[in-house]
């Protein structure tokens, strides 16, 4: 069993997230401070200067101010050198055999009784679990309690949880940051460390890692760390599951229940590529049309595929909803799969014909209508549906889903901004504002004590339509002042709920004072002209350009024929 303390020498090499609200003093000026990250956005979250970066290897190296969210692993990198045949591995049994001894060196350091140890298990699946969710409560604490749980996964869970909870420990906190660098410093995912057939628990430890990363350390390296997962998650086939428990006896002989927990390790991976890609507007590493892994299904419901044809999602919603069990799982991953096609368009939409791009812009519009329509009623309604007995938990897990529509609207509608036609410019311009509006009522929905329940990706959602507020409060087409005091009202709401994340997570943090950056730095009024140059200059929420563009945004105005 590898060692949750390997290579102790890259302990400091991680910078702790302690002192973040020191941040503007070391940056001297948020302005510095943005056009820091534009290049990396794990920068900021120093509180001594610029992180040291380090090479899989373990070697230091400082990055360059010009490399940026989207200099890692190509997507068409070949996954591993050995021969085809090896790529479908044997699957190792999903329970690894006990550990015998002492507690773990982690547990060591942290020195927590057996108790505190259970206690912070029960609150990772009383609070955290829900956020991606890759567990079943009853089958881990069965086999935590007759010590078959993987020792590095327990681990993992307790220093995670007790960061996010921020659980008072006896000793000084700085010890539990120290355990987290060190975990996350010698858990690279480079082949000599995974193995050629890794554990169903190792894959979970993998996740909890690149989730825990990529909201707490944004930057390339947790990019990368989230492209490596998903090609060993190729490499074993978790992306086509029911098609190799059919030609390979190892597979076969898994349980049900063991497959079921297979799968949601993959649509794990699967919403990590997902929120990472859309919103770096980098290639996608997972084709969602060549997926031969069902949805989450329980134990005795039928299969559900995602469809080959992306107009085809909305035909899922009748299948999903027979299972109430897993409905809100699966419902994200449809949505999440609407926002990527719209994302596809984003990214691509440059380097096409402008008819083909009008023509898929026209094709994803239909399909996302579609889908909303086809949602059960009151789906997208913000507010709880309390006639239904909808729980708070679920409340919050729906609205997720919406978000995720909300957003593909948004992304589609700066686009139809783009397509040159001034005639109806301002009719995209006014879809740009409503679909912001919509993000925002949602947001006023938003009960603080969830976001520890949800997934923080949603952050660039906030931060996207807070960005398309701020430029519509400054338009010169915008007179009336009623609606000026309500899109200062809505973008009052997405600053709270972003403040909101930020008290537990890096990334929202660093996204506020980048909207404070840009919305101090650009005064208006703003003309349509300006605005379209804005717009042409948006890629993607979290795309290196567009943040160095957002803090310069003033200096370019000025220096662009108008």
């Amino acid at each position: 069993m590898e060692s949750p303390l390997q290579a102790p020498e890259l302990m400091n090499s991680r910078v702790i997230n302690g002192d973040l609200l020191a941040l503007a003093a070391w940056c001297a000026g948020k302005l510095a401070l943005i056009r820091l990250y534009g290049a990396s956005l794990v920068r900021l979250a120093g509180r001594s200067g610029p992180r040291s970066h380090r090479n899989h290897k373990g070697l230091m190296r400082n990055r360059e101010p010009s490399e940026g969210l989207n200099d890692g692993v190509s997507p068409t990198e070949s996954i591993s050198g050995r021969e085809e045949s090896v790529l479908l591995e044997r699957p190792t049994p999903v329970e690894p055999p006990p550990t015998q001894g002492s507690p773990t060196q982690f547990s060591d350091q942290l020195a927590i009784s057996a108790q505190q140890e259970e206690r912070l298990l029960e609150m990772f699946f009383d609070v955290v679990q829900d956020v991606n969710p890759i567990f079943s409560r009853a089958r881990f604490f069965h086999s935590y309690r007759n010590s078959t749980r993987s020792r590095e996964l327990i681990s993992t869970i307790v220093l995670i949880t007790a960061k996010l909870s921020r659980y008072a420990f006896p000793m000084n906190g700085h010890v539990l940051d120290a355990c987290i660098d060190q975990l996350l410093s010698s858990s690279l995912l480079d082949g000599d460390m995974f193995g050629d057939s890794p554990t169903l628990d190792q894959f979970r430890k993998a996740c909890l890692l690149a989730f825990y990363e990529f909201h707490q350390y944004p930057g390339n390296q947790s990019w990368m760390r989230i492209g490596k997962l998903t090609r060993m998650a190729y490499r074993i086939g978790l992306d086509r599951l029911e098609t190799i428990r059919s030609f390979y006896p190892d597979w076969s002989s898994i349980s049900r229940e063991d497959i079921e927990e297979w799968r949601s390790v993959w649509w794990c991976i699967y919403r990590l590529d997902s929120y990472s890609n859309l919103s770096s507007g980098t290639p996608y590493l997972i084709d969602e049309k060549l997926i031969n892994t069902a949805l989450m299904a329980g134990l005795h419901a039928q299969e559900i595929f995602l469809p080959p044809q992306s107009g085809d999602l909305w035909k899922l919603i009748r299948e999903v909803t027979s299972n109430p069990e897993t409905l809100l799982m699966n419902v994200h991953t449809i949505t999440a799969t609407a926002m990527r096609q719209a994302g596809l368009i984003l990214r691509v939409h440059s380097l096409q014909a402008r008819e083909k791009t009008i023509s898929h812009l026209a094709d994803v519009e239909c399909h996302i209508s579609t889908l909303r329509q086809a949602l059960p009623p009151g789906w997208l309604n913000p507010s709880r549906n309390a006639f239904s007995n909808e729980s708070h938990v679920d409340h919050h897990a729906r609205l997720v889903t919406v978000l995720h529509l909300r957003m593909a609207q948004l992304l589609l509608a700066v686009l139809n901004c783009g397509k040159g036609e001034e005639s109806e410019w301002l009719m995209s311009w006014q879809q740009v504002l409503e679909a912001s509006q919509d993000i925002a009522s949602i947001a006023g929905q938003w009960d603080s004590s969830f976001c520890l329940k949800v997934d923080p990706a949603i952050s660039f959602v906030l931060f996207t339509a807070l960005i398309f507020l701020d430029l519509h409060k400054k338009s010169t087409a915008i007179s009336i002042s009623n609606l000026v005091s309500s899109i200062d009202h809505h973008m009052t709401v997405l600053r709270l709920q972003l403040e909101q994340f930020a008290h537990i997570w890096t990334l929202p943090k660093l996204l506020a004072l980048s909207f404070e950056t840009f919305s101090e730095s650009v005064s208006g009024p703003l003309s349509d002209r300006q605005i379209t140059f804005i717009l042409s200059r948006f890629e993607a929420p979290l795309h290196p350009r567009w943040l160095r563009f957002l803090s310069s945004t003033k200096e370019d105005l000025e220096s662009s024929p108008m």
